[in-house]
């Protein structure tokens, strides 16, 4: 077969933190044991076609995967007893459309499998992804592998793979050419890897907790106007922001945006805190920065579970204050965060 190249392009994203765990419907409704592995999307450089994207084994994963660990063995006054014991597993391919359906594909056949079944036509603008998994052959799991035990990679090193383009619409079989994944420099060489680093083992239920982000505004205060006309400033409240589950010494961010009632890009004071009363003009000032009406602010590296910022404020009308009539000023201020991929 040849083996020139196409101008398709596959962005490749492994998972980082592999956990095994047991699939449920749609996908894997015999219970096998699952592990996500990394994720493929498609584009085209040139407007190429693409035309059967086809997985190609280049560390023999057609020879089978095994993965060693406790296996179920019988129950014992009511207790489970699990002796060593090994599994057998294999890639499958799950491609999902723009349309919400998706297609499944076991990865066994050599020197490539196409991993859309019974595809024809250009692909490009038809699907949104193709997810690999590690799935056990052996069904109903749950009731045999150990939860929180850690599983051996005992065969097939799952080292690397490519991606390969069919000529045409006729597929795979009647010609293909490599695309290139990530940041090969020659498509097809050299063979993408499975992981960023090597695998040994991978756990049973036992993953890293997601992160949960938490927003506290504390420390409101009252403040005399005076301080914050023209260009002075001064603090009316600290916005804390608490990280669930962190990784340590790992750096985190977040968008913080503040939005008032009006909808307005102006942030205002209103007497009593009432929106058809007297208002007095004014800017916050956050991170350093002028805050705009719902314009998200970045908050980078944050390095610790907890971190504080003060919020201020500054360029009050100062013309329109002193002609307020007298009383209390507030304005209501709705603060949302985003946690930023980093």
């Amino acid at each position: 077969m040849s083996t020139l190249f196409a101008q398709i392009l596959v962005k490749y994203q492994p998972v980082n933190s592999l956990v095994f765990e047991i699939g449920s419907t749609p996908l894997f409704p015999d219970r096998n044991m699952i592990a996500h592995i990394g994720t493929m999307t498609f584009s085209s450089s040139d407007n190429s076609a693409l035309f059967d994207p086809t997985f190609m084994q280049v560390s023999h994963v057609s020879n089978g995967i095994t993965f060693s660990g406790e296996r179920y063995s019988h129950t014992e006054n009511g207790i489970a007893k699990y002796n060593p014991g090994s599994f057998g597993f294999r890639i499958v391919a799950v491609t999902t459309f723009t349309g919400g359906e998706f297609t499944k594909k076991d990865i066994t056949s050599s020197p490539g499998t196409p991993m859309i079944p019974n595809s024809s036509g250009n692909q490009l603008g038809k699907i949104i992804d193709i997810k690999l998994y590690l799935v056990s052959w052996e069904s109903n799991m749950n009731a045999i592998a150990k939860l929180g035990s850690s599983y051996m990679l005992t065969s097939n090193n799952l080292e690397n793979f490519n991606i390969a383009i069919a000529k045409s619409g006729s597929g795979f079989y009647n010609g293909y050419n490599y695309a290139k994944i990530n940041r090969q420099p020659v498509p097809g060489s050299p063979p993408e890897p499975f992981f960023e680093t090597p695998i040994t083992s991978i756990p049973y239920g036992s993953g890293p907790p997601e992160e949960v982000f938490q927003l506290f505004i504390e420390d409101e205060q009252q403040f005399t106007i005076t301080e914050a006309y023209g260009g002075g400033s001064t603090t009316i409240a600290k916005a804390r922001i608490a990280i669930a589950n962190k990784q340590q010494n790992t750096p985190y961010g977040i968008t913080i945006m503040f939005s008032n009632r009006q909808g307005s890009p102006q942030f205002n004071l209103h007497l009593d805190n009432n929106l058809g009363l007297y208002s007095i003009p004014y800017t916050l000032l956050f991170n350093g920065e002028e805050v705009q009406n719902d314009k998200p602010i970045s908050w980078l590296n944050i390095v610790e579970a907890e971190s504080s910022k003060d919020i201020k404020i500054t360029k009050v009308d100062g013309a329109k204050a002193d002609m307020a009539p007298a009383g209390n000023y507030f304005d209501t201020i709705k603060v949302t965060i985003t946690p930023i991929d980093t």
